[in-house]
């Protein structure tokens, strides 16, 4: 047996990959790379679709051009959005997901106590430990520590990242932000990681600004210190320096060589503005983001990921929305899948997933907010790339929709741009129902929308009807409140009356034989409060049986601020001599008086308008009736001093009125006194109580009645002595 000749030289010379001769070993420190290199590299037209190489690819492909006027202006704009608009909601965001209880702190992600040798593990490590030994994370002793222990060792993080960073330590800063960011990676505490996610990104804005200031400052400095120009506030990439741009394009290679997908996202979006020195064009480089972002199996954490690139794509003024709606579309296809989930709801109850929703949407809210901010993309444009003015909702949306991500669409949409699509609106509404937001919401969304830009006569109608069948579905009263309430300004000012008697109806008997909770009130208050603007008058508004019917479900505060609103409508009118109305309208001022709290801040007001209404009331001749009407009065509202001083006035009016009459109308002005001299005392203000004393005084001596003038007089000098003047 013979063994076959080899011919290592041919083999060698066949088989080895082409070589050229270079002058610079290739192994070497990247800054011996010329900047021309690079810019050549990157100019080369490379086909790729990987997104976590994209970075190398052609930037100025398939993107839209804006001249650099725009771009100045969209600056400015961006500028005052994200300062203001960002601190209110992060704002909001802490306070609406505040967590007290404590932290359970995975190994993992103990980033403070974990000793060198730990710190080094990356997560890959510990995964590769767990397949190895599936019952490592039981052995394991876990941290419990309260939040407020969290917020403190995050600072010191960031402030170490500070020390290391001035130390020029920039290896070390690196680090400990990317085990910083790892954080995120852990969901195990659900209602905590809105408050997480804001400590976390505080550090990453801080790590960002460091590099940024590094690199602006070898754009305007040279090695040696020497100045060489101040860059603009919206410089353009030709501005920048070759060695300024090396140092960026290096910061970029180091965080791109991260292995773990999500520190690798955060630390390039908190450097992302910094692609200013390189680029001028970033919509390749967004959406090349937001497609490695599919690789977080996490919903909740992939989703403060998109909020993330929204909040930081804001510092590269890139107008297109494209990549947006792909966060958005991607957000919604996590959404379907926990919904959807029959495995996920059968281990998770179905509290759990609506807490994730729950937290998952001021992500949604953020992301729709800022697609909409003034001077990116006309909303018309924004709605056809999303489906909508084709014909089918179908064209550019490949994912069918979730409730809660139509639901801030329509939110952030133009009154004016709703009603021109809002067929299609309604068709997305009939077909969508389920966990991520109850379907009633949207539809009074909807209405709320209608009622700031009203649609055309001709279509109201059939709007209308294609609501009320939906909503007549719902049994919940509260359901049914909120979507009515949201329509009935456009049913009042069409005044479609069987449609608001129907709406009526339905209130009633959904309400029949139950109490009335809060929520309900409000809305219910809401209702009446239109109702009676729509009446001309007051009376109008008792002859209704549904309006009254209504009334009689109040109770509380609720009921109070109505009564205000039917007094105050009362005594919008010249005069009251119903005695039906009177009744009704005494029993409410009562009501109002029993209710009353001297530091309410109504209490002038509702003073106020009772002695509106009793000055108002009259009985025509029959003076002893109105008489007995101010005795009533003052047994009423004997906290009110206004009103007392009022009833005083009034019958002191009455007296005048009736002194050139009979003897009976004589003992009429004998009551008339009585009854001011009785009612005087009880005004605790001396002053006035004398300045009364003397008026009555005065019609009493008018009508002969010398006996009753002088206990006047005599009353008010007592009122005199009671003064505490000065001297």
């Amino acid at each position: 047996m013979e063994f076959r000749r080899r011919d290592y030289l041919a083999d060698d010379s066949i088989f080895s990959l082409p070589r050229t001769p270079v002058q610079d070993h290739p192994l070497t420190a990247i800054r011996a790379i010329a900047a021309v290199q690079i810019d050549a590299t990157r100019d080369e037209k490379v086909d790729f679709e990987d997104p976590l190489r994209a970075h190398v690819a052609d930037p100025s492909s398939n993107v839209q051009i804006f001249d650099d006027t725009s771009r100045r202006s969209l600056s400015k704009e961006v500028g005052q959005f994200s300062a203001k608009e960002w601190a209110v909601f992060t704002k909001a965001l802490s306070q609406k997901f505040s967590y007290s209880n404590m932290i359970t702190i995975p190994s993992a992600f103990d980033i403070v106590s974990r000793n060198n040798k730990e710190h080094n593990k990356s997560l890959a490590d510990v995964h590769i430990e767990e397949l190895e030994d599936p019952e490592m994370m039981i052995k394991e002793e876990k941290k419990v520590i309260t939040q407020q222990e969290y917020v403190s060792r995050l600072q010191e993080l960031k402030a170490e990242i500070g020390r290391a960073w001035n130390a020029d330590d920039r290896i070390k800063a690196l680090k400990l932000s990317i085990k910083v960011s790892r954080l995120l990676i852990d969901t195990s505490v659900l209602q905590f990681y809105p408050t997480l996610f804001l400590l976390v990104i505080d550090v990453m804005d801080m790590f960002g600004d460091l590099v940024w200031e590094r690199i602006k400052k070898k754009a305007e400095y040279s090695d040696d210190g020497t100045f060489i120009c101040s860059l603009p506030e919206s410089f353009l990439s030709v501005d920048v320096s070759s060695q300024a741009k090396e140092t960026c394009y290096n910061w970029f290679c180091k965080i791109g060589s991260i292995r773990e997908l999500l520190p690798r996202i955060y630390l390039e979006l908190a450097i992302l503005h910094c692609r200013r020195f390189l680029e001028d064009h970033h919509m390749q480089c967004l959406q090349r983001l937001t497609r490695m972002m599919r690789g977080l199996a996490d919903p909740l954490a992939s989703s403060y990921c998109h909020l993330y690139m929204a909040h930081r794509a804001a510092l590269v003024h890139c107008k297109d929305t494209g990549y947006l709606i792909m966060s958005i579309s991607d957000i919604n296809f996590s959404l379907r899948r926990i919904i959807s989930d029959k495995e996920a709801r059968k281990n998770d109850s179905e509290r759990n997933i609506k807490l994730t929703i729950s937290l998952m949407e001021p992500t949604i809210e953020w992301i729709m907010k800022y697609m909409f901010m003034e001077g990116r993309q006309k909303p018309n444009d924004i709605l056809v790339e999303f489906g909508f003015g084709s014909g089918t909702l179908d064209s550019t949306w490949k994912v069918p929709w979730t409730s809660i991500i139509i639901h801030h669409l329509v939110r952030q949409l133009p009154s004016k741009i709703i009603s021109a699509y809002l067929f299609e609106i309604l068709e997305v509404f009939e077909l969508i129902k389920d966990l991520s937001l109850d379907q009633h919401l949207n539809y009074r969304l909807l209405g709320l929308k209608l009622c700031e830009s009203p649609p055309h006569l001709a279509y109201v109608e059939s709007i209308l009807n294609r609501v009320m069948q939906v909503i007549s579905q719902y049994n919940q009263l509260e359901e049914y409140l909120l979507v009515a309430n949201a329509y009935l300004d456009i049913i009042l000012q069409c005044s479609m009356d069987s449609l608001l008697s129907s709406i009526l109806d339905g209130i009633l008997k959904r309400a029949k034989d139950r109490r009335v909770d809060e929520t309900e009130l409000d809305a219910l208050q809401s209702i009446l409060m239109k109702l009676l603007k729509y009446f001309s008058s007051i009376e109008n508004a008792f002859a209704s049986e549904h309006f009254m019917a209504l009334y009689e479900l109040l109770s509380g505060i609720s009921k109070n601020v109505i009564n205000l609103d039917m007094l105050e409508k009362a005594t919008r009118s010249r005069s009251i001599s119903d005695p039906t109305i009177i009744q009704m309208l005494f029993e409410i001022s009562k009501a109002l008086h029993d209710s009353i709290d001297i530091l309410n801040e109504d209490y002038q007001q509702m003073s106020q308008l009772i002695c509106y209404f009793v000055r108002m009331v009259g009985f025509g001749d029959d003076r002893e009736r109105h008489l007995t009407f101010l005795a009533t009065c003052r047994a009423a509202f004997s906290n009110f001093d206004i009103v007392m001083d009022t009833l005083v006035l009034l019958s002191n009016n009455l007296a005048s009125g009736a002194i050139k009459g009979t003897s009976k109308l004589s003992n009429f002005v004998k009551a008339c006194v009585a009854f001011s001299e009785a009612t005087i005392p009880s005004i605790p203000n001396q002053i006035r109580c004398m300045k009364l004393f003397i008026a009555t005084a005065e019609v009493a001596l008018f009508a002969g009645l010398f006996s009753h003038t002088k206990g006047l007089l005599n009353s008010a000098i007592d009122c005199l002595l009671c003064l505490d003047l000065p001297g």
